[in-house]
């Protein structure tokens, strides 16, 4: 190896550093000041949902031919008449989708969407030539449809969180709803459980059966998923120490709070309550505070989702 090459190996190794370590250092500043998601996290994110998604789809969903709605659904059906992998039509679907997408419902929503869409058709595809799957992993039906349904539900509460989408069916619900009376959800609901039914018909009444029951079960699992990820800490603290309390809220947290004065009723004591919510990482070093703090201070910490304000944005498009 030349010097030239030394020198500009070296020179891309000291700017990749650089970025990382400048990149992780803004994120800090903006973990601290509780700031929205950047672009560049968001995106990773998005791409780390595609990936799983595709991850269940290949192994679990398409070997078991598991129609549980979505363009994947489809493609299962449409690969019983067409001399084409699932993975390539699922690709193949996804585009024309878009295309569509774009001329009905604008620039901005195909393009965020797309990402995602062909990202996810395309590691499919990938997995499709690099880790070919001809059968069930594990002839336990059941167990794989729980799997295909984890994966799948992680990655659309993930997608949900940052007001993204993996586009598919979504585009064909989305079309229906902006020519007819139908809201979004509906318009999904009967998409998917045309393909799913089909499943009985094309294939056989245990895959329908199950089918019907990942379909049902996918709401159910991403709701749960996007609570889990929701959820921050509420705090009521009623304590006779607001000074020392407040200044760890403002200067350790970095968090604000509301605070009213109270009475205690037993006894007639003046007190302070702290109306305060912090986000699950932030709970048990606050509760550790006030226990060393105000041993007799009464507190309430109640499990809360969706807040509203600065410093529980995931992202910008949740203002």
């Amino acid at each position: 190896m030349d010097k030239a090459s030394k020198n500009e190996k070296k020179d891309n190794k000291t700017f990749g550093i650089k970025f990382i370590d400048t990149y992780l250092e803004k994120r800090a500043i903006a973990k601290y000041n509780h700031d929205p998601m950047d672009e560049f996290t968001r995106f990773l994110m998005m791409s780390f949902a595609a990936i799983l998604m595709a991850l269940g789809t290949h192994f679990f969903k398409y070997p078991n031919s598991f129609v549980i709605g979505g363009v994947e659904g489809m493609s299962i059906i449409i690969s019983t008449f067409l001399p084409l992998t699932r993975a390539e039509l699922t690709l193949i679907i996804n585009i024309l989708l878009l295309i569509v997408a774009f001329f009905v419902l604008g620039k901005h929503f195909t393009l965020r969407t797309g990402y995602v869409a062909i990202l996810n058709s395309l590691t499919a595809l990938a997995l499709d030539y690099i880790a070919p799957v001809h059968g069930s992993l594990t002839n336990n039906k059941m167990l794989e449809l729980i799997y295909t349904l984890i994966l799948s539900a992680i990655g659309s509460a993930i997608l949900f969180n940052l007001a993204a989408s993996s586009g598919g069916t979504d585009i064909i619900a989305m079309i229906i709803k902006k020519y007819s009376a139908l809201e979004v959800g509906k318009s999904l609901l009967v998409v998917d459980s045309t393909f799913t039914f089909l499943s009985i018909w094309i294939f056989d009444m245990e895959i329908g059966l199950l089918s019907f029951l990942g379909l049902f079960l996918k709401g159910v699992f991403v709701d749960v998923i996007i609570q889990s990820m929701n959820t921050d800490k509420l705090f009521i603290i009623i304590t006779t120490k607001p000074k020392e309390i407040g200044e760890f809220i403002r200067d350790d947290l970095n968090r604000s709070a509301t605070v009213l004065d109270g009475l205690g009723l037993y006894k007639g004591v003046n007190r302070s309550v702290f109306f305060l919510v912090l986000s699950p990482k932030e709970a048990p070093r606050t509760k550790l505070f006030l226990k060393q703090i105000d041993p007799y201070a009464f507190i309430t910490i109640i499990n809360t989702s969706k807040i509203i304000g600065k410093g529980f944005y995931l992202t910008n498009d949740g203002k």
